[in-house]
């Protein structure tokens, strides 16, 4: 994540990143916000997201909105990357993926998904519940044998 425009240029108002994310990575894992909203704006490649119930998938040029308290997320299940903008309102939210990026820095690894749930509480956000995609590639069959 690269900020584009920091909270100290808009007065805590939003921050705006630029992402990155290579084929076949599964993302974040979906979380709910309490206290800001999202817009991804697509800008290369690919994503799918889940925003509330629903699952979409975005190409280039389009724009999906997360609002707090909706469940979130997204990730590249496709072959190419993918590069978007992320527009946070109001600020404060980078502070986690600071955090996040110390970590990884430190340890060689990111968080697993205890400390995930720490870092995200200490930022007003909180795992949701798993929702199976109904779009999403089935698993690969597996031979048992004949």
């Amino acid at each position: 994540m690269l900020v584009k425009v920091a909270a100290g240029d808009t007065l805590g108002r939003l921050t705006v990143l630029e992402g990155r994310m290579g084929p076949r990575q599964p993302g974040p894992l979906p979380h709910v916000h309490e206290g800001h909203d999202e817009t991804f704006v697509l800008v290369e490649g690919r994503l799918r997201f889940r925003v509330g119930n629903g699952f979409h998938t975005a190409v280039a040029g389009e724009t999906v909105f997360a609002g707090r308290r909706l469940a979130h997320g997204f990730g590249n299940p496709f072959d190419e990357p993918a590069r978007y903008i992320a527009i946070l309102t109001p600020s404060g939210y980078e502070d986690y993926f600071d955090e996040v990026a110390e970590h990884a820095a430190r340890t060689g690894s990111l968080p697993g998904e205890a400390l995930t749930r720490e870092l995200m509480a200490r930022h007003r956000t909180v795992l949701a519940p798993p929702l199976p995609d109904p779009g999403a590639a089935p698993p690969p069959e597996v031979d048992a044998g004949s």
